[in-house]
């Protein structure tokens, strides 16, 4: 075989350092970086078991929410990772996004609770100007052991009106999922079949902040993280265990609609719960006429 010293005319020697990563220093910092981000990807992952576990170090500091900023920004390699080159994750309509705070609403998606850290990061890529959203989360899975504690430290907050309208206060995108603890409970075979959306507190949380309703549609999600089976988790404090696959590199795609019109609400909520109810079913049929929508037109899985 011909070496790299031997090649005498240019046309051979720009082939041979294009095919020897040896030759080309640029090619060599790609590597590295590459390497880097993978390393930095494990290290973030091994904070995050510290910190599930509820080992952290002296010096970690969380915010009033209990976010721990640090923990967060190392995850974030590993974060990218997944939603650049694992799950690929497509997003449309995040232009007609309001510049304030608004209550996003979105269907659950998979066994795991992993739709919202990422829903946050796509606000974060395709909407950075507007202050860094927050996402609510079930009692049973906020407090349920490792995965609340882990959820917590990276951004989700939990449910109530009353942190739900502070956080609105701070001129967040609030993420919701109204479907609940039951949209995380859903059997494969009953993947994008939307649960209850309860009684419509978000709307009510909306109007007394006057602050607009996006809908939002995520598919993808089933697949990654299908739910197998249900476990005894008695011993947990919590209903069941999800059983279910390491995620899986199914595509995600995240739609954004445009703001729910608020024309005819009524000054004080609780006065007119019918009006309430007829918004909430409203948003619920809008979020399924869009997941009927992307999953008819997705053209592959994985």
């Amino acid at each position: 075989m011909t070496s790299a010293q031997e090649i005498s005319t240019p046309e051979e020697a720009e082939g041979a350092s294009a095919l020897s990563p040896t030759l080309s220093p640029a090619g060599e910092r790609g590597i590295r970086t590459g390497f880097g981000s993978v390393v930095d990807a494990f290290k973030g992952l091994f904070q995050a078991a510290r910190s599930s576990a509820g080992i952290a170090s002296r010096a970690t500091e969380v915010d009033r929410w209990g976010k721990d900023p640090a923990l967060a920004s190392s995850l974030r390699p590993f974060a990218e990772l997944l939603y650049d080159k694992y799950w690929r994750v497509r997003v449309e309509g995040a232009e007609q996004l309001p510049p304030g705070p608004c209550i996003i609403v979105a269907n659950h998606a998979g066994a795991l609770p992993l739709d919202g850290p990422v829903l946050h990061l796509a606000l974060r890529r395709e909407r950075p100007e507007l202050e860094e959203s927050r996402w609510l989360l079930e009692d049973q899975i906020f407090h349920a052991p490792f995965v609340g504690v882990l959820a917590n430290r990276l951004g989700a907050v939990r449910a109530s009106p009353e942190n739900a309208l502070r956080l609105l206060g701070e001129g967040r995108p609030l993420i919701v999922f109204p479907e609940g603890f039951h949209g995380l409970s859903k059997p494969f075979s009953e993947r994008y079949q939307l649960k209850r959306f309860g009684r419509g507190g978000y709307v009510k949380i909306a109007l007394r902040a006057g602050v607009p309703i996006v809908p939002v549609a995520i598919i993808g999600g089933e697949e990654s993280m299908p739910l197998l089976a249900k476990l005894p988790g008695g011993l947990f404090g919590v209903q069941y265990l999800p059983l279910t696959l390491p995620p899986l590199p199914a595509r995600w795609h995240i739609r954004f609609a445009a703001p729910v019109s608020m024309e005819g609400a009524p000054s004080e909520p609780e006065h007119d719960l019918a009006w309430v109810e007829r918004k909430n079913l409203g948003v619920r049929d809008q979020i399924e006429a869009m997941l009927t929508d992307m999953l008819q037109h997705r053209d592959r899985i994985f």
